[in-house]
Parts: C-alpha cells; sequence; structure tokens
C-alpha cells in the first residue's frame, strides 16, 4: 500500500469512489476544484490502483487558529477495514506537522456511527454539534485532533511500520 499526493489524473477512482462511499456523492466538477485551491491538499492510497482518498484544507480562524480540515475521507468497498484510512491520516498528519498545523478538523453526520467511531479510534473529539449542517437538513458533529498530544507520536509511526511491513497485497 503507498500513499501518495494525487494529481488530476486520479479523479476518475477519486469521483467512482465518492460515488460508491456516499449516498449523495460531491460531483467530479467539485472534486475538481481542490487541485486548482493552493491550501488543499488531496492524498490517495494505492493497491496497486487507488483505492481510497483524503481532501483536505489548511484553514484559519481568530477562534480557532491554523487547522487543516478534512473536507472528504472514502475508502473503496474492497479496501474498508483494513487501516486505509488510518495511512491517509498518518500522511495528513506527517503534512500538518511539517507546515507547523496543530490541529486536526473536520464534520461528520450524527447519525454516521462508524466514521464517527473511526475518527475517535484516531483521537479525534467532539468539539461542537452543528444543527442543519448538511444540506438535507442533517446534523453534523465538529470534531478535532490536536497534534501536539504527546501520544500521537509513536501511534503515527507504528501505523507507518506496520504499512511498510507489509506486502502490498496484504489485507
Amino acid at each position: 500500500m503507498r500513499v501518495r499526493r494525487a494529481t488530476l489524473a486520479d479523479l476518475p477512482p477519486i469521483a467512482a469512489i465518492e460515488k460508491a462511499s456516499f449516498p449523495d456523492p460531491w460531483p467530479a466538477e467539485l472534486l475538481a476544484a481542490y487541485f486548482d485551491d493552493r491550501h488543499a491538499l488531496v492524498l490517495v492510497a494505492e493497491d496497486p490502483c487507488v483505492v481510497a482518498f483524503l481532501i483536505a484544507r489548511t484553514e484559519s480562524s481568530s477562534r480557532r487558529g491554523r487547522v487543516l480540515h478534512i473536507h472528504d475521507l472514502a475508502v473503496a468497498p474492497s479496501h474498508r477495514r483494513r487501516a486505509v484510512g488510518g495511512l491517509l491520516l498518518a500522511e495528513l498528519i506527517s503534512v500538518a506537522r511539517r507546515q507547523g498545523v496543530p490541529r486536526l478538523g473536520l464534520e461528520v453526520r450524527v447519525d454516521n456511527v462508524s466514521a464517527r467511531r473511526f475518527y475517535e479510534h484516531y483521537g479525534f473529539q467532539t468539539v461542537q454539534r452543528v444543527a442543519r449542517y448538511y444540506d438535507d437538513g442533517g446534523a453534523a458533529l465538529r470534531m478535532e485532533h490536536d497534534l501536539e498530544g504527546p501520544s500521537l507520536g509513536s501511534w503515527v509511526e507504528g501505523l507507518s511500520a506496520r504499512s511498510r511491513s507489509r506486502p502490498a497485497s496484504s489485507p
């Protein structure tokens, strides 16, 4: 398994994974716009073809400071529950640290229990409930992960080491 920065050539598999992952997927045009955004980062995981992606954007506010905000993360159904999302998060954390960004953030549907558990497993904590966040009126939880926490470094190093030691075809 390999994680790398995506290129525009990766848009077709990214759009296909998006469509397979969400009941109301983002259109390819919206996904493509991130490739032109200098504050955005698009990562893909390959095994050997693209099996997952993560889109994040560096954002700032007077209240929250700088945060690398996850806009989208999806894994192809064939590769779920194989730590692929964790590999993408590990790379995102490495990028954030290199850029001096102290926090990751995201919103997740209140009723998406599996996604909430995934993020909680990787150290995210709920900081706010946002009513009517989604177009369909659904509520979201705003979650954040402080990258300056003492236990995170060993987690990232352990996950990266495990991914390097696995053959590419391992589950």
